[in-house]
């Protein structure tokens, strides 16, 4: 495996499959999607030794956060973390899940999609509201054990990045050339701020190396040549990376948490959820788990242009990293599949539905 951590030179545009016309203004998403870094990778491997790309890697892990001045990474905030309305001291609370009928309305009078069955809330005297933003690796810790973390280790978008407004022109995807000199549009990129970085994991699959006559030294060796850069996002800008090889990501956030058959727990999606099976219900059935509720920032467009891949602007609907899962154990629950590993997932999407557990 390899971890590489990735500073970028310029501002960045990352594409949420959403079309727009021309003068309409362009606004990139953030968190990135894992297959947008996946094909940076898989790109300059391909230049290099001119193979099929679409069997190498195994697994991908994040884009993820790191901050070079407290030296930790940031993960997608679970989205049960609220905060005040209209204080400016940003204290946070968790909303909690009770499996019994609210005294103020019953599930079963409202429109939840299946297979939800309640819904989680705020218990207090307080005006509350979801936002968007990152926790760190010890705030998560905590959250994981069902405590309410440090507000000093959470940040909202604007503590990350900022956006700055340009102009572009529509060009050919594939050779990145001008085609219409009218073609105008605003994009509104995104800038990190300074001592930020991503972070990134790869696995590749050693058998599918072999075949080709690679390995992951060999790939190793590639990355660490001059120019370290790779590609990023929908302008194709510039960013230089260190890489290192890492033999594991399993204990970033602690070992496993152990569960009893009966017991609610939470299911934190690091990386945006879609499913390949859910047909009309937002979630499908999934094995271990007897799904109770839902608590999300929304949907997000996961959207793929890959000539190498044989998809041309395929787009499906997901949700947004840091959805939140309240589910009921059951006998069939292992532990290994639900801490930092993959739920089953659409394959055009590698790196999505990974996801870790905690305890209410």
């Amino acid at each position: 495996m390899l971890k590489f951590k990735i500073k970028p030179y310029d501002v960045l545009f990352f594409g949420s499959g959403k079309p727009f016309n021309l003068g309409d203004t362009a606004r990139s998403i953030f968190p990135p999607f894992p297959h947008t870094f996946a094909g940076a990778i898989c790109s300059k491997i391909y230049w290099k030794y001119k193979i099929d790309i679409t069997k190498i890697l195994k697994d991908v892990y994040g884009p993820f956060l790191y901050n070079e001045k407290d030296k930790k990474i940031y993960f997608p905030k679970p989205a049960d973390i609220y905060t005040e309305k209209k204080e400016k001291d940003d204290k946070i609370y968790l909303l909690k899940f009770k499996n019994e009928n609210h005294k103020l309305f019953n599930p079963k009078n409202t429109n939840k999609p299946n297979p939800i069955e309640n819904f989680a809330v705020y218990f207090g005297d307080k005006e509350v509201e979801g936002f968007e933003g990152f926790i760190s690796q010890d705030g998560l810790k905590e959250w994981l054990n069902g405590k309410i973390p440090d507000k000093n280790e959470i940040l909202k978008f604007g503590d990350v990045f900022e956006h700055e407004n340009r102009v572009g022109i529509k060009q050919e995807m594939s050779y990145h050339t001008v085609v219409q000199e009218d073609g105008l549009y605003r994009i509104d990129f995104l800038r990190l701020k300074d001592n930020w970085s991503f972070v990134f994991w790869v696995d590749f699959d050693d058998n599918e190396l072999k075949k080709v006559g690679l390995d992951e030294n060999k790939i190793l060796d590639l990355f660490n040549k001059e120019p370290k850069a790779l590609k990023l996002g929908g302008e194709m800008r510039s960013a230089y990376y260190e890489v290192e090889k890492e033999s594991d990501i399993k204990n970033l956030l602690g070992q496993a948490l152990k569960v009893n058959q009966g017991d609610i727990i939470k299911i934190l999606f690091l990386t945006p959820a879609t499913f390949s099976n859910s047909g009309n219900n937002i979630l499908p059935s999934i094995s271990g788990i007897k799904i109770k509720s839902l608590v999300s920032n929304g949907f997000v467009n996961l959207a793929i242009d890959s000539k190498g891949l044989g998809l041309n602007k395929f787009v499906k609907k997901g949700l947004k990293a840091g959805s939140v899962i309240y589910a009921e154990v059951d006998n069939n629950f292992s532990h290994n599949s639900f801490w930092l590993k993959f739920l089953e997932r659409d394959k055009n999407f590698i790196g999505s539905n990974l996801v870790i557990y905690g305890k209410v």
